[in-house]
């Protein structure tokens, strides 16, 4: 997977998203990581998703947006609390999985919308609450920057967003073995990642939002890349998924933020507040 010099074609990265990825027939594996066993996937997602899920709270009549919705893994699970999700992606072989996806667990209130996260099309203060979760880390900083702003436009005074950022100190994520490509080049391919300045993204979402640290999965990532020192077979074993279920119950528990969380968490999720 050779990178391409140039500009970020956000073209080629839709028509990556939309292809192979689904071919293994994983939902998860697609919108998370090709290379970790099931388990890996299915624990992290328990992680974002239920904290996310634990600080929403109760609100029929809002109005929701999801951004780079991917499959529809967090939409489908928040409609039930929202009035409407509009869930918005660039991959149409993303929202085509998020509309059987919602038709399979009869979801009736998610729309699925094609736009890119940078640009969206919708009127200033028109959300009450919004997610971004996986997605600012395979877009290029300029990007970055402006999908940000844009949420913040959209969203009422007041409005709730929920934002996952990798963790640029983590000693583990920065080993290269654990993804090679995370190194802010565009692969031929259309994949792009890169490790988010976390703090600098931090700084310009506080002219926005009040912002708080809602946890790290710091259990998680601990035997996460504990895990990745076993062969790949014995890393696939399923005698071992309920280390990583565990190691998810653990982090939504404690919610770990600090000086271990800061040297050793693969994300942060921060709950942000519209001014």
């Amino acid at each position: 997977m050779s990178a391409q010099a140039g500009p970020y074609d956000a073209r080629r990265a839709a028509a990556y998203w939309s292809g192979e990825r689904h071919d293994l027939g994983d939902e998860l594996a697609s919108v998370l990581s090709l290379g970790e066993p099931p388990a890996v996937n299915r624990a992290y997602d328990a992680w974002e998703t239920g904290l996310v899920l634990r600080t929403l709270g109760e609100g029929s009549g809002r109005l929701g947006l999801d951004i780079g919705a991917g499959v529809g893994r967090v939409a489908i699970r928040l409609a039930p609390q929202l009035g409407r999700v509009a869930c918005v992606d660039l991959a149409p072989g993303m929202l085509e999985r998020l509309r059987v996806n919602a038709a399979r667990a009869g979801v009736t209130n998610a729309d699925p919308l094609r736009s890119r996260s940078d640009s969206l099309p919708f009127a200033t203060a028109s959300f009450d609450a919004a997610v971004c979760l996986g997605l600012l880390e395979h877009l290029p900083r300029p990007v970055q920057s402006a999908t940000l702003a844009e949420i913040a436009r959209v969203l009422r005074p007041g409005g709730l967003f929920w934002l996952v950022l990798n963790n640029p100190e983590s000693l583990l994520l920065a080993d290269t073995a654990d993804n090679p490509y995370r190194d802010g080049l565009q692969r031929e391919s259309g994949y792009y990642c890169s490790v988010v300045s976390e703090p600098a993204l931090l700084e310009e979402a506080a002219g926005f939002f009040r912002i708080e640290n809602l946890g790290s999965n710091l259990v998680y990532s601990l035997q996460r890349h504990a895990a990745r020192l076993l062969p790949d077979a014995a890393r696939r074993d399923p005698r071992l998924a309920p280390f990583f279920a565990h190691a998810a119950e653990w982090d939504l528990a404690l919610r770990p933020i600090g000086t271990l969380a800061r040297a050793a968490a693969d994300h942060h999720l921060y709950g942000l507040v519209r001014r």
